[in-house]
């Protein structure tokens, strides 16, 4: 099976050039286009039930389905000025249920500040929503830039996306059930942070690959290493992992990412970047370093794991449990 790196470099150099496409391919969240001696940030995503996001809860998640959208806008500092979509809709979506997705929508689009520029709609035998932001930023961070001893910061907890995909995975196990009703996940909407971020910051990707995919890209584009220290990871998640008997790294491992702000910063524009973080009242979290090539460790209770050879893709699987089963033998055998 091709891998998804493979086949997107396949179509790209199937594709006409343009020097009004500013950036590499993975080099940035968004891509960045030129438009009248302007650059622009453009992002588009597409979500279905393999995305395990729960449905039973319209609003929820029409607003995740969104912000998740919005999130590549924010991790290059930008703003969202427009957003459209393109819904696919299942027979058993009445009126009342497509109205509370679209209101989940339109709350974030309101919060962002920007328009819906309207959209498409088709119906079939599940769901799926292709979601197209379009955003400027005053000064554009990509995911290169970052240098060894920059810092890593990330702007929330890791493993809620995780958390998600397993309550939806989960969902027929009584012994789960208070845990899951009780902790709906709305992933973050981080537009304070990405101004923030913008002003400061050397490079920045979200984690909606999961923090470990996150900063095995920021370490390969940029072709350095990294230490992580220490990772706030979501309470509920943990307390899931130790129900099902898992690693609780898997929450940073798994694919199903959780939409934080992940960035680096010069130690020397550290200081009043939490200057200006606390006058704004918000929590950012040091997590550790960028370092020379050819280190890859994150530290797990007194024991650093070295995961340079982490290459587990939940796409080369076609059983959700084989994928967990392959990250959990990866973690217990660096945990050993």
């Amino acid at each position: 099976m091709n891998s998804e790196k493979e086949t997107i470099l396949r179509i790209v150099r199937s594709m006409p050039p343009s020097a009004k496409h500013v950036n590499d391919v993975f080099h940035s969240d968004s891509e960045i286009v030129e438009i009248g001696g302007k650059q622009y940030l453009f992002s588009i995503d597409t979500f279905s039930d393999e995305d395990h996001f729960r449905t039973d809860k319209p609003y929820l998640l029409g607003r995740n389905l969104c912000a998740c959208t919005a999130s590549d806008i924010l991790a290059c500092g930008g703003t969202l000025v427009f957003f459209s979509h393109s819904l696919t809709i299942p027979q058993t979506w009445d009126l009342e249920y497509i109205g509370k997705l679209a209101e989940g929508i339109a709350d974030v689009i309101t919060l962002c500040k920007g328009f819906f520029a309207g959209g498409d709609l088709n119906s079939s035998s599940q769901w799926s929503f292709t979601g197209a932001a379009f955003g400027e930023a005053a000064r554009i961070v990509t995911r290169e830039g970052a240098r060894p001893g920059d810092l890593l910061y990330l702007t929330g907890a890791v493993g809620a996306g995780n958390f998600e995909a397993a309550s939806e995975l989960c969902a027929r196990d009584p012994g789960l059930s208070a845990l899951l009703d009780n902790n709906r996940v709305e992933f973050p909407l981080r537009t304070a942070e990405a101004p923030l971020m913008a002003r400061h910051a050397s490079a920045c990707i979200d984690t909606s690959d999961g923090l470990l995919n996150g900063l095995m890209m920021l370490a390969e584009i940029n072709a350095i290493g990294f230490a992580v220290k220490s990772i706030p990871y979501f309470p509920p998640g943990v307390t899931l992992a130790q129900h099902l008997g898992l690693p609780v790294e898997i929450l940073m491992a798994g694919e199903c990412g959780e939409y934080e702000l992940l960035f680096t910063v010069s130690p020397e524009r550290e200081a009043a970047m939490l200057r200006e973080a606390q006058e704004r009242r918000m929590t950012l979290h040091l997590i550790g370093r960028m370092t020379e090539k050819g280190t890859a460790s994150v530290m797990s209770a007194d024991r650093a794991m070295d995961v340079g050879d982490f290459a587990i893709s939940a796409r080369a699987f076609r059983d959700h449990g084989e994928y967990i089963a392959a990250l959990t033998r990866y973690l217990i055998g660096k945990l050993a």
